[in-house]
């Protein structure tokens, strides 16, 4: 997992360096270079430095949480009906990946702590499940009774597994590309500060 990072090691408030490549738009108006909104969406260049602001909650960031982000366009899920290797090979080529550093306040921090742990719970009791059944299993205490644990456990990793995923990313990709990044999870109050994005998908 990853672990927040104290603020004290970013300079938020350091100019940003930018790649080469296409020339970055820049804001019509006030803002922090390098981040925009669009709806209910931050747009930012991959190498802009978020503000010392907690995106959860809008509050001034007393930590730094270091987030490496991937996403592919969506339809690259139907090449799975041509077999997993095929999928995985296509969406190893096409995925697009960011790293960024969030802010957070103490109390997002520990929601975060909170809700890996009870993944982790969750996990260990599926484990449990499963241990059981098999146990049962053995010493012939009848086919159903394990197999029900078992089959229990198995859903129950499912469960925690997007319990996980969905409850403890905090921000998470709708669209990245070569340079910019489309974050949701954003707080309005942060969003509000930022001028509006023009420039289409670049």
């Amino acid at each position: 997992m990853n672990e927040p990072i104290p603020a004290t090691v970013v300079n938020p408030y350091a100019s940003p360096q930018f790649a080469s490549g296409p020339a970055m738009p820049q804001p019509q108006q006030g803002g922090f270079p390098g981040l925009w909104r669009q709806g209910n969406v931050l747009v930012m260049h991959k190498q802009a430095p978020l503000p010392p602001i907690c995106l959860k909650s809008g509050l001034p960031a007393t930590q730094w949480l270091r987030r490496n982000l991937q996403w592919h366009e969506p339809w690259i899920a139907i090449t799975i009906v041509a077999g997993l290797l095929i999928y995985v090979i296509i969406a190893l080529i096409m995925t697009k990946r960011a790293s960024l550093m969030i802010g957070l306040t103490d109390e997002w921090a520990a929601r975060r702590k909170t809700r890996i742990f009870i993944a982790l719970g969750i996990t260990l009791a599926a484990i449990a499940l499963g241990i059981a059944g098999i146990v049962l299993g053995n010493q012939g205490r009848g086919y159903e009774g394990w197999f029900s644990l078992i089959a229990l456990a198995g859903f129950v990793l499912i469960g925690a597994a997007l319990y996980g995923q969905y409850a403890c990313r905090l921000v998470w990709p709708q669209r990245i590309t070569d340079q910019y990044v489309w974050l949701k999870g954003v707080h309005p109050s942060v969003l509000d500060q930022m001028p509006v994005w023009t420039f289409g998908i670049v």
